[in-house]
């Protein structure tokens, strides 16, 4: 029976567009951008906490926070692709330019311990007046 061949359809040798459900070549093609680190959350230096794209559109009046960039602040490096990389080992601070209305992510230099519920309060948003105010965190 190892002589007989059937015919083999090859299922995906073709492009799909990615709305083509539950079938399509949807996963690889997704960009796959915003915050990849939490705040409160440790990372070691060099991880990439926030992938983004170089140019963003401008989203005016907008309610749900998509495609918006993060800035770097405190111990945040910037790639060659405008994503955020940690310059050092700690936890995420995230913090709300309220001058220019613009969110920036922090790397609270702080050796790695156990995250517990009452320190929770130390990495919580806060709004800051000026990019000065954001380095006395």
């Amino acid at each position: 029976l190892g002589a007989v061949r059937w015919k083999q359809v090859k299922v995906q040798s073709y492009w799909k567009p990615p709305r083509a459900k539950p079938c399509g070549q949807r996963i690889p093609k997704k960009p796959h951008v915003g915050p990849k680190a939490l705040p409160g959350e440790y990372t070691e230096i060099g991880r990439v906490i926030c992938k983004q794209r170089r140019y963003l559109a401008k989203n005016p009046h907008v309610t749900r926070k998509r495609h918006f960039k993060y800035y770097p602040g405190v111990n945040v490096n910037v790639m060659h692709n405008s994503s955020l990389q940690a310059a050092c080992s700690g936890r995420i601070k995230m913090t709300h330019d309220v001058s220019r209305k613009v969110m920036v992510m922090n790397v609270l230099a702080e050796p790695r311990e156990e995250f517990l519920q009452e320190d929770m309060w130390r990495y919580r948003t806060e709004h800051v007046g000026s990019m000065e105010e954001n380095r006395e965190l």
